[in-house]
């Protein structure tokens, strides 16, 4: 466990380099799990371990899954994709343990020198290597906590980033109930080349309730995201406007506290269409509020998935939309190696 204490404490010793916070990205923003983007957001609290899901929390590690891989994709944009690996290794002692690594592509961008004649194509990208370990606390309780480390660049501009992520999970079995909290992306940005700034990562404190029922093929999924920042509404949002026709103040009815509170949530519905088949949906309101380019019914904030098992495999396929340019195709592959073996 050293390994994690230093990765914890390089955050601290480097504040003295700057306090400033840095750009966000995709990687901790956007969730490759095809379940997780259909649900509205990564599944944080769960009543069953997942393999996906455990590479955003590993509190979700499957015990019963050991040298599993899952292989996730989300055609983002555009050229634009985010790709992830995540591989369940053998606990040690009562530690359960993962590692994986998360790429996200920016794509190719056109070259141009300071007179603007054509220079060669350049890539842009970031990416993270992480670990991550839990152990339960007792029948109910489980605590995680993951170490991450990784790049940014845009051709020559590159900075490197760590930091720590921590867990605490509840799961009551008898109750289909299970609850969680966890702070994500907390971490620090070092510029490293280039004009990259150096500053804190954004982070994001969030609280989860999951509720499944004893007659019934369904899950409810609610989360509660960002809550460290109260108010993520764009600046001027419950302004009121000006007519430019008649100058006359046009007042916002918008309910502030319901919406900024809105903002935060996701709900998200699993139901179970058999053994080996499950079909999810799931809804963001911020998502759904700041893609609204006019007041026409929309699928804005909007997800679906599905999950189902073909022999050796199991497979995931989800639909959410991020960007106005149309919803994006996530897919999700599990398969453990060891079943290919020659005996």
């Amino acid at each position: 466990m050293r390994h994690l204490y230093i990765a914890a404490l390089l955050p601290l010793l480097s504040s003295a380099i700057g306090f400033g916070q840095v750009n966000e990205s995709l990687l901790f923003e956007i969730t490759t799990d095809a379940r997780g983007a259909a649900l509205g957001s990564s599944v944080l609290a769960d009543l069953e371990g997942d393999v996906h899901g455990a590479a955003y929390n590993p509190n979700l590690i499957d015990s019963t899954k050991w040298g599993v891989i899952a292989l996730d994709y989300v055609d983002y944009f555009a050229g634009m994709g985010l790709a992830s690996v995540n591989y369940q290794i053998q606990p040690k002692g009562k530690w359960r343990r993962q590692v994986g690594v998360r790429f996200l592509s920016l794509g190719e961008f056109t070259g141009a020198d300071a007179s603007g004649n054509p220079a060669p194509n350049f890539n842009g990208g970031e990416n993270i290597a992480f670990y991550g370990t839990s152990i339960n606390l007792d029948s109910t309780w489980q605590f995680g906590i993951q170490a991450f480390t990784g790049t940014r660049s845009l051709d020559r501009e590159v900075a490197a980033w760590t930091g720590l992520e921590c867990f605490i999970n509840g799961t009551w079995p008898e109750r289909n109930t299970a609850v969680a909290v966890g702070v994500t992306g907390w971490g620090k940005q070092w510029g490293w080349k280039g004009s990259q700034p150096s500053g804190w990562l954004p982070w994001n404190l969030q609280v989860a309730l999951t509720k499944g029922f004893d007659n019934a093929p369904f899950q409810l999924f609610l989360k509660g995201q960002h809550l460290e920042t109260w108010d993520l509404a764009p600046p001027g949002t419950y302004d009121d406007s000006i007519d430019p026709i008649t100058g006359e103040t046009i007042e916002n009815t918008t309910f502030k506290l319901g919406d900024q509170f809105l903002r935060h949530i996701t709900l998200g519905t699993a139901i179970a269409l058999g053994d080996n088949m499950t079909f999810w949906t799931g809804f963001d309101y911020r998502r759904r509020i700041e893609l609204m380019a006019t007041d026409r019914l929309s699928a804005n904030g909007i997800s679906f998935g599905t999950h189902f098992a073909l022999g050796q495999f199991e497979l995931r396929i989800s639909r959410s939309r991020y960007h106005i340019a149309g919803a994006s195709t996530q897919l999700g592959l599990q398969f453990n190696p060891s079943q290919f073996k020659r005996q």
